[in-house]
């Protein structure tokens, strides 16, 4: 069996554990308990119904919802640094962040209700919000011919996150306590009002996205002689530009949509991922799907455990986790 294979069995076999394990991991009066037998209660008629509907509406689904996330967020950290060959890259890189955070902070800061979309109202404005933000950069990045541009898509992500971000923090002043109070915890990121409609309609989009992203494997190898480089071999470096950008861009919206802003998962796995296996992009697409879902379970596992009874929002979790490996990659960087 090739290195690759290898370690896609061993960590689909690990986040296979781990989510057994974060569902029996819970809380009774303020502790945390250990439920080993969880599927019996969930699945007989004599296991304990309250419980029951702890384990299926809440523990589950946020479970799933961690795995969800990382397979989208760490594939879109991936796709960037390859076709940018810059180690720094991020799924935030294009502004897609600041885009979703953005519509959020407007929706509340106009009052707006969900109406008859209810828990579907926060993940679809985060959603349209991260899209829009990736036209506008798509629209900066179009240079001579309409050709899409490699530095055109960094430098258009980069000014508008700091155009989102800047709009964001003059609402927040004006918002009063307890609105603030959502919004902020929304923005630090939590995976705990999932629903299992909202992670069908995640998990459709997040594969089909990761299904285009691996149609164009070869492509996106080629980007490894740089973006002029691969017009050279045959590559409409423009066209793959867009499309992967799209692809990265429904990754990322759908996370942060669902889980809020998680930060520094798209930017550490893909280089464990790289530890692992030569920088062939289609194993490595599947590889870092697994890597960020196993990642992201442990950590949204460790947030909501560590403090218990209260919980560490995982985006804040993953950043204080993150930012040190940072340091390191920045070094390494340097010294090369």
């Amino acid at each position: 069996m090739k290195r690759p294979a290898r370690w896609f069995w061993l960590l689909a076999g690990a986040v296979l554990l781990c989510a057994y394990a974060a569902t029996a991991l819970g809380q009774h009066a303020g502790q945390v308990v250990w439920e080993w037998d969880w599927p019996r209660k969930l699945f007989t008629p004599d296991g304990d119904p309250a419980l029951a509907r702890i384990i299926g509406l809440l523990r589950l689904p946020r479970v799933l919802g961690a795995i969800l996330i990382g397979a989208a967020l760490a594939p879109a950290g991936l796709v960037l640094q390859s076709v940018s060959r810059n180690p720094l890259a991020d799924p935030f890189l294009l502004g897609i962040s600041g885009g979703a955070a953005l519509g959020v902070v407007v929706a509340n800061a106009l009052g707006a209700s969900g109406g008859g979309m209810g828990l579907w109202f926060i993940p679809a404005v985060a959603f349209l919000g991260a899209q829009g933000a990736t036209i506008l950069v798509l629209s900066i990045a179009r240079g001579p011919g309409q050709r899409v541009s490699l530095l055109g898509l960094v430098l258009g992500g980069v000014v508008i996150n700091a155009f989102c971000s800047a709009i964001i923090v003059l609402l927040l002043t004006q918002f009063e306590p307890l609105k603030l109070r959502i919004t902020t915890a929304w923005l630090a990121g939590g995976l705990g009002y999932l629903t299992w409609s909202q992670l069908a309609v995640g998990a459709v989009g997040v594969l089909v996205a990761l299904v285009v992203l691996g149609f164009r494997s070869r492509e996106i190898n080629a980007f490894a002689l740089g973006e002029e480089g691969a017009r050279l071999v045959g590559v409409n470096a423009s066209r793959v530009l867009y499309e992967v950008t799209w692809a990265a861009s429904v990754l990322a919206g759908l996370a942060v949509s669902l889980g809020g802003l998680i930060g520094y998962i798209g930017l550490i796995v893909p280089h464990l991922v790289l530890m692992m296996s030569r920088r062939n992009f289609l194993p490595n697409l599947w590889l870092s799907a697994l890597l960020g879902a196993l990642v992201l379970l442990v950590a949204d596992t460790l947030a909501r455990t560590l403090l218990s009874p209260q919980e560490i929002p995982v985006g804040v979790l993953t950043a204080l986790v993150g930012t040190p490996a940072l340091l390191v990659l920045l070094r390494r960087e340097m010294r090369r």
